[in-house]
């Protein structure tokens, strides 16, 4: 087996559980590598640290697997994702769809596994892990049971390190729709087109959330819906009103579906467009809504890239406030690993003095416990939620 000799004041990191060893943080190479290598991570006087595998098209050149002397196999694989569906398992008493497993958060990098219904959904985010998708593929049908199996692996970390996407069937069958009970909220799931891999699993404690701020009086307005989470969580609950607001025309589709599928009967409207255009237009014709979520996508990929994050919410949040009435909430939200809590408490507080606006913090939501959150790997934390309530004077 080929051995990564890790520069010494870069040890302790791999010690304290970090996944990545990066290439300017290797002091030598022992042996020929290659991409999906089985590799051991060592100090500079040979004491194993850890055990991996190789990325050659990422500056992440090892992606580590485990820090103790144990064989990377089958077994290996299967224990893996056998512990992590055993940790979810007990979620299935609430809803039929969960993340499955969670990328380093479940100790398999680049590997994410979205379980809807009777359907499975997989991305094997990296080239390294391709290693082991046979072994992957067959610990899913075991474990999970699927009458399913699409792959999602469509994603931009695998054009970067230059290899091609992938997606399709590879096991079973996958039906044009399959049907996601979530808070008390059915959903119409496209795995095959849905944004990621069919739908964001991870708003689902912030759903829970904001349901007891909505009543018959709620107007709600839902920018960035995608297919109508948080839209189909204001109808559930009652809302008077509801506007759907996405780019994506398919998105906006899954949307009615959905509206249609709860036999909702409130107001229900979409708007196609343009965010901070179609905001403008509202304020225009001076439309005013009691609850407002902003959910963008994750644009910021780089930490160089924080500065332009925090305008982009800045602005979004500066059109928002004059359509917010006063004691109306405004939760703002990111999945931009890069934009911290503090980022969208900022941005938010200098948008709302802007506006004369006084605000208090009613809330603070972060992704829920099928995609964990692991403290000695800082990137497992990537959904933050700030909602918070104008405060009439």
């Amino acid at each position: 087996m080929s051995k990564i000799i890790i520069k010494k004041e870069k040890e302790q990191k791999i010690l304290n559980f970090y996944p990545n060893v990066y290439k300017d943080e290797i002091k030598d190479v022992i042996g020929n590598v290659k991409t999906g290598d089985i590799v051991d991570v060592i100090t500079n006087d040979m004491k194993f640290l850890a055990r991996g595998y190789v990325t050659e098209g990422t500056s992440a050149f090892v992606r580590i697997l485990t820090t103790k002397d144990e064989k990377i196999d089958r077994k290996f694989i299967f224990e893996r994702i056998k512990n992590a569906y055993e940790k979810r398992k007990h979620l299935l008493d609430e809803t039929n769809s969960v993340r499955a497993f969670y990328s380093e958060a479940d100790f398999i990098p680049g590997l994410i596994i979205d379980k809807f219904d009777k359907y499975v959904s997989i991305q094997f985010r990296n080239s390294g892990v391709e290693v082991f998708k046979q072994d992957i593929i067959e610990a899913v049908k075991k474990y999970l049971k699927p009458k399913g199996i699409y792959e999602r692996s469509d994603v931009e970390n695998r054009i970067i390190e230059g290899v091609e996407t992938k997606t399709g069937i590879i096991f079973g069958e996958i039906p044009e729709r399959t049907i996601m009970v979530d808070n008390g909220v059915k959903y119409n799931i496209d795995i095959v087109d849905g944004q990621k891999t069919g739908f964001f699993l991870d708003q689902r404690d912030s759903r829970k959330f904001i349901a007891k701020y909505i009543n018959n009086q709620t107007r709600f307005l839902d920018v960035f819906s995608s297919s109508g989470g948080f839209s189909m969580c204001a109808l559930k609950n009652g809302a008077k009103e509801v506007i759907a607001m996405d780019k994506d025309s398919h998105a906006l589709e899954l949307c009615y579906e959905n509206y249609k599928l709860n036999e909702f009967t409130a107001n229900f409207s979409t708007i196609e467009g343009d965010a901070f255009l179609m905001l403008n237009s509202l304020a225009t014709r001076n439309k005013k809504f009691d609850i407002i979520t902003l959910d963008p996508p994750s644009l910021i990929k780089k930490k160089t890239e924080v500065y332009k994050g925090r305008d982009f919410f800045l602005d979004l949040c500066d059109k928002s406030f004059k359509l917010l009435e006063n004691g109306g909430i405004l939760g703002v939200i990111t999945c931009a690993y890069h934009i911290s809590l503090q980022d969208l408490i900022e941005v938010t507080r200098m948008s709302a003095s802007k506006n004369n606006k006084l605000l208090s913090v009613v809330g603070i939501n972060y992704q829920p416990e099928d995609h964990p959150w692991i403290l000695h790997i800082p990137e497992t934390l990537y959904l933050k939620a700030l909602w918070v309530k104008i405060e009439e004077r």
